[in-house]
């Protein structure tokens, strides 16, 4: 059996990394707090546009810090302006597909749950440009 290995810039090599795996876990921990948020908004009378809007603007700093730290083993906030522009793309696609699923007839809560998986693919593709600069972000 062939493994592939990562080379680091020193030369050293390294199995591959279990990044998407690692985001997935994040991702659980992010969705379930996102989703509670967002879904505690709505129970209360909130729109659900503004209730996404109100969820990922609460969510950014504790993602920041879960994609950061667990998933791409950065730290600081270096970055973080790369990641608000990530996470501001990933709220717009995510909140044009709520609204479309929405005229569709799903209501809130479904629209929701529903666009949760193309809106987590494009989140990993941004979140690993925006976190680790362009380098390796496949």
């Amino acid at each position: 059996m062939i493994r592939a290995v990562a080379t680091s810039p020193s030369g050293e090599t390294s199995p591959p990394d279990n990044r998407f795996l690692r985001f997935l876990v994040a991702g659980v921990v992010n969705t379930a707090f996102g989703y509670s948020v967002y879904a505690a908004f709505v129970f209360s009378g909130a729109h659900p546009q503004i209730a996404l809007a109100l969820q990922f603007a609460i969510g950014v700093v504790f993602n920041h810090m879960t994609h950061g730290r667990f998933v791409f083993g950065t730290r600081g906030y270096g970055r973080f302006p790369h990641y608000v522009a990530a996470y501001v793309a990933v709220y717009l696609f995510n909140a044009v597909l709520l609204k479309l699923l929405m005229s569709f007839g799903a209501g809130a809560y479904l629209a929701q749950a529903i666009a949760l998986a193309p809106t987590v693919l494009l989140s990993f593709k941004l979140v690993s440009v925006a976190l680790r600069g362009g380098k390796d972000a496949s």
